[in-house]
Parts: structure tokens; sequence; C-alpha cells
């Protein structure tokens, strides 16, 4: 702290404070002598700590690795640090496309709570999943293995069977992937009305928000809009249809992504 003039001439980021007693000074012109104790020249100028960061003092957000299948959405793959929420009804191909999409990004630790980690297991080859880049599981004992094995991405299917848990997992692994520049993908189970079954807060905290729907009814394959085509066209073969409804990380497009093994790039 340095002595004061008789006015005040400091930037607005400092206080003016009595070495003395520690009296606050909040008026214009500064006093000849402290108002509490009567220390003359007692006030000193002392910066005022700022809880906020200028925008020049933050950084970018990182690319993460591209997957061709999300290109039209995700131009420089899901960037580091960030959540992805697979939503869809039972056989819309959600957990497919998130085992393929975490294989993909790399070491993937995956947890097939719904499954369990055969049946998941095999869901995710036959969506032509990376099966070399997984390590399985079927119970939240394995988050054990978290800071060992140091995956790319983790993948829960799905958050529903977290239990009372949900809230503080989910929380748990979005901290993890954003001190650690990784990914985490959840997969959640939409109820008959369209809504996350048991709650949608930990939906919405995540970054990206994905409703995923069948590209076939009745065997029928159905029109839908993809990427920025204002008009429906039919969707792919051997592909779930995404919406990505909400995201801080790119723009609210729709487009067919491939869940089954010998689907063509």
């Amino acid at each position: 702290m340095t002595q004061i003039a008789k006015s005040c001439s400091a930037p607005a980021l400092v206080r003016w404070v009595c070495v003395n007693c520690g009296d606050h000074f909040r008026g214009k012109v500064v006093p000849k002598y402290c108002y509490n104790c009567g220390m003359v020249q007692g006030y000193a100028a002392e910066d005022i700590p700022i809880i906020g960061t200028r925008s020049s003092e933050l950084g970018q957000l990182k690319p993460g690795v591209f997957v061709d299948d999300w290109s039209l959405a995700l131009r420089h793959g899901l960037p580091l640090g960030c959540s992805i929420v697979l939503r869809g009804r039972p056989g819309a191909g959600k957990s497919r496309a998130g085992y393929r999409l975490g294989a993909a990004i790399g070491q993937c630790m995956a947890f097939g709570l719904e499954m369990g980690k055969t049946l998941s297991s095999v869901t995710a080859r036959d969506a032509g999943s990376n099966m070399e880049n997984f390590w399985w599981y079927e119970d939240l004992d394995g988050l054990k293995d978290l800071p060992h094995l140091n995956p790319d991405t983790v993948v829960i299917d799905s958050i529903q069977k977290l239990g009372r848990a949900r809230a503080r997992i989910v929380a748990g692994l979005r901290k993890w992937a954003l001190e650690n520049d990784r990914n985490v993908i959840l997969v959640s189970q939409l109820n008959t009305h369209g809504k996350s079954r048991h709650g949608e807060d930990d939906d919405f905290d995540c970054d990206v928000l994905v409703n995923v729907t069948r590209c076939k009814n009745d065997g029928i394959m159905r029109q839908e809009i993809h990427g920025l085509d204002s008009t429906r066209t039919p969707c792919q073969e051997g592909c779930a249809h995404i919406e990505i409804t909400k995201s801080r990380v790119c723009n609210l497009v729709a487009l067919d992504v491939p869940i089954v093994a010998d689907k063509l790039h």
C-alpha cells in the first residue's frame, strides 16, 4: 500500500483503508486523517479483489476428435471438456450411437448399466464400433478405474440406472471431463410424453442435448429434416436420426448417424 494524496484519483478497483485501524473510506476526497482513529495521512490505497475474469484472460474451446459420422454437427469434434446426452425411446438407437461415438473419440470406459457389459459389448459391435477402444463395466464400482485409465471418454447407458446417485455422478463426470480435457457421453430414456424419465435437470446441465429417433417406422423409411435443408428427405438405411435440440458448442441441426456395422461411410 502507498500513502494517498488529498484527492482520490485512483482507478475504480481501488479502495481506501486506514493502515492503523482498517477503517474504510468511501468518499471522493480522501481526508488528511482517519475518521475512526485519527491517524494523520492514515488512508492508503488497496486493490479490491475481483472474482470475475476479463474476456482477454479466458481461453478458447479445445477442438475434440473429428468423427466423420457426426461431422455435419460437430465440425471440429465434440470440444474437449464437453458432455453430450443422447435421449430417445426404446429401440431408437441411442445406445448404439453412444457406443459408436465413444469408441470413435478414443479409449472409452463404457458402463452398460442397463444391459450389462456382455450384451452392451455385442450392441456396440453390431453398431460398428471400434471394439479395441473399450473397457466394459456394469456397475458404478468401475469408476474407481477412472484415474488409472484416464480414458478419452466415458459412456453411461443409461443415466436412469444411476438411481439416487444420478445428480452426483453426472456432476462428477462433467467436472472430470472439464478438468482433464475429456468427454462424457450419457444415454437417457424418454418417456411416452417425450421427457427424460425421472427428471431432466441433469440432461440440461450438459453441453449438447440430442434426441434420437428411428429412421424406419413399420419397415417404411421416415422423412425428416436433414442438415440445413428446409424440406423433409428420406432417412438413410442403417442409421438413427438425431436432432440437436440444445447446444453450447455447435449449431442446432438434424442428421442421420450410422448404427449398423456394415453401414458404408
